[in-house]
C-alpha cells in the first residue's frame, strides 16, 4: 500500500513541459487556500478555485518584448510634421543671451485652403481635415521664405509615385529671373521665357509636407513632345533616369514638370466671365461685372472656361516659326513658310473640348483596334465627355450647394464652384485617360556593304586572315628612361 502512495505521489509530482508546473503543487496550493479562507460553499468553489489557479498571472510566462526596427521614411516623417506644426522660435545669440534678429517674413497672396478643402469634401474629393491643415501650413512656410521671395503660392496638387508622392504647389515670383546670356542655336526651338507660355508659373514639390521643398526646372518644348508620346507612373525620385521610348531629355523632375504643364493648360478651369483678357492678349484680369450663376447652370460645361493658354503641338503656348534657310543652303529655292499651328483661344468654353476615348477603347472603340484599320471609328468616336459633373446634393431645393467638373481625360483633376467662389486641385498619378499609340521603334541599320565599280562587283572583298597582329611592344617605365637620359 505504501509503495502505491509513493508511485501516486511520484506521478503527481511531474513536472509539465509547458507549464513546468506539477499536479502536486496546485492541488496543494488549491487545498491550502480552501483551509486558510474556511468558506461555506468549500466543494462549490473547488471548480471556481481551479479555473482561477489557472488562469492567474505569471511573470515566468511573459515573453520578453523586443525593439522592433524604425522605417527611417517613418521617423523622417515624424520630424517633419513635429517641425511644421512647432512654434518657430528666433536663434539666441549666445554671446549676449538675447534672441537674434530675424528677416521679416515673405507678404504673399494664397487662397484659402480651409474653405476650398471644405468645398471638396462636399463633393468626395480630397485629404483628410489633418493634410489639408499641414498642406496649409506648408503653403504658409513657402510663401514667408525671404530668400524665394514668391508673390502667390497656390496648392496645385498630389501625384502618387511608386515609391513616394509629390505634392506640388504653383508659385509666381515677385522678379522672374532673367535668362541666361547664351548664345543659341537659332534653328533649335528655343524654350519659353520664365513668367511666360508653359513657363508661366514656377512649380515646387515636397515628398512630405513640412520636408524640403525642392524647386522644379523650366520645362521645354522638346520635353512636352516627347511626354505625350510616353505613359509612365512616377518613380518618386527626382533625380531617377525616366525608362522609356522614345528616350525622355532629363531626369523625373524634368517629367513631373511636364505632366504639370499638360495638366495644367488642360484641367484648369474658372466660371465664365470671372476673368477678362488684358490688353496685351495674354494676362487676365479680375472682372467686376461677373456675377455668381445657380448650381443648376455651374454644372453645364459651359459655364466654364480654360484659365491657363493652350499648348500647341510643337510644345509651346506661342508659335515659333524655324528661321527661313539663306540664299546659299540647299532647299532655298523651295522653301516653304510653315503655317502657325491653331490653339483655342484664351478663356475657352469647355463645351468646345474633344469627347475623351479612353484608353480601355471607350463605348463603341475596341482597345485592340490599331489606327487606320477603323476610320469610321476614328472620325466619330463614340466616347464621353471630357467633364463629368460633382454635387453636393441631388436635390435642387438644395441652399448653398457646392458643385463642380471632373475631367474626364485627366482622372484627378477636379475644379468645385460655390457661389463666387472656386477652387482647381489634382490629385491622381499623372497619367491621361486617352489611347496611347506608342511611335514604332527605329530602323534596323543596313548591313556594311563594300563599294561597287561601274560594272557592280566590289572593289574589295572582306577575307578571313590566319596571320596574326605583330605583338605589343614593351612598355618602358618612367623612371628607366629618366636614368637613361
Amino acid at each position: 500500500m505504501a509503495d502505491k502512495a509513493k508511485e501516486a505521489i511520484a506521478f503527481l509530482q511531474k513536472t509539465s513541459d509547458a507549464s513546468g508546473g506539477t499536479v502536486y503543487d496546485h492541488l496543494a496550493a488549491v487545498v491550502g487556500k480552501i483551509l486558510e479562507d474556511r468558506p461555506d460553499g468549500a466543494v462549490d468553489l473547488l471548480e471556481t478555485t481551479l479555473l482561477v489557479k489557472k488562469t492567474q498571472y505569471n511573470p515566468k510566462d511573459t515573453p520578453v518584448v523586443l525593439p522592433t526596427k524604425q522605417n527611417p521614411k517613418d521617423t523622417a516623417r515624424a520630424v517633419a510634421i513635429a517641425k511644421l506644426y512647432e512654434t518657430p522660435e528666433a536663434p539666441i545669440d549666445p554671446e549676449t543671451g538675447e534672441p537674434e534678429e530675424v528677416e521679416p517674413p515673405n507678404e504673399f497672396e494664397t487662397e484659402n485652403i480651409l474653405s476650398d478643402a471644405a468645398m471638396f469634401a462636399a463633393v468626395g474629393v480630397g485629404f483628410s481635415q489633418t493634410e489639408w491643415y499641414s498642406i496649409m501650413l506648408t503653403i504658409k512656410n513657402l510663401g514667408e521664405d525671404p530668400i524665394k521671395l514668391l508673390k502667390t503660392v497656390r496648392f496645385f496638387g498630389k501625384f502618387f509615385g511608386i515609391k513616394s508622392d509629390y505634392y506640388v504647389f504653383e508659385a509666381t515670383l515677385q522678379e522672374e529671373p532673367e535668362p541666361p546670356e547664351e548664345e543659341a542655336d537659332p534653328n533649335i526651338m528655343p524654350p519659353e521665357e520664365p513668367g511666360t507660355g508653359a513657363n508661366s508659373y514656377t512649380y515646387y514639390v515636397c515628398q512630405q509636407l513640412g520636408g524640403p521643398v525642392t524647386k522644379l526646372p523650366p520645362v521645354t518644348p522638346t520635353q512636352i513632345t516627347v511626354a505625350r508620346q510616353i505613359k509612365k507612373f512616377l518613380i518618386g525620385d527626382l533625380k531617377s533616369e525616366v525608362s522609356a521610348f522614345p528616350p525622355f531629355p532629363g531626369v523625373e523632375a524634368n517629367f513631373l514638370r511636364a505632366q504639370i504643364s499638360r495638366i495644367a493648360a488642360t484641367t484648369v478651369i474658372c466660371p465664365l466671365d470671372f476673368f477678362a483678357v488684358g490688353e496685351d492678349e495674354v494676362t487676365l484680369e479680375r472682372s467686376e461685372e461677373f456675377e455668381p450663376k445657380d448650381a443648376t447652370e455651374m454644372v453645364l460645361p459651359e459655364n466654364w472656361c480654360h484659365r491657363y493658354p493652350h499648348i500647341k503641338p510643337q510644345g509651346r503656348c506661342v508659335w515659333w516659326a524655324p528661321p527661313p534657310p539663306e540664299e546659299d543652303e540647299e532647299g532655298a529655292e523651295d522653301y516653304e513658310e510653315p503655317e502657325p499651328q491653331e490653339s483655342p483661344e484664351l478663356l475657352a468654353t469647355l463645351d468646345a473640348d474633344a469627347v475623351v476615348v479612353p484608353s480601355t477603347g471607350g463605348a463603341g472603340l475596341p482597345a485592340n483596334v490599331p489606327p487606320g484599320e477603323d476610320e469610321e471609328a476614328e472620325e466619330d468616336p463614340k466616347g464621353v465627355p471630357a467633364w463629368s459633373k460633382l454635387q453636393s446634393s441631388a436635390v435642387p431645393s438644395v441652399q448653398y450647394q457646392v458643385v463642380g467638373l471632373r475631367s474626364n481625360l485627366w482622372p484627378g483633376s477636379v475644379a468645385v464652384c460655390a457661389g463666387a467662389s472656386f477652387s482647381n486641385v489634382y490629385i491622381g498619378y499623372g497619367l491621361k485617360n486617352q489611347r496611347l499609340i506608342p511611335p514604332p521603334p527605329p530602323a534596323v541599320n543596313q548591313e556594311w556593304k563594300a563599294p561597287e565599280d561601274e560594272e557592280g562587283n566590289p572593289t574589295y572583298l572582306l577575307m578571313e586572315s590566319n596571320e596574326l597582329p605583330p605583338p605589343p611592344e614593351e612598355e618602358v617605365p618612367e623612371d628607366e628612361e629618366e636614368e637613361e637620359d
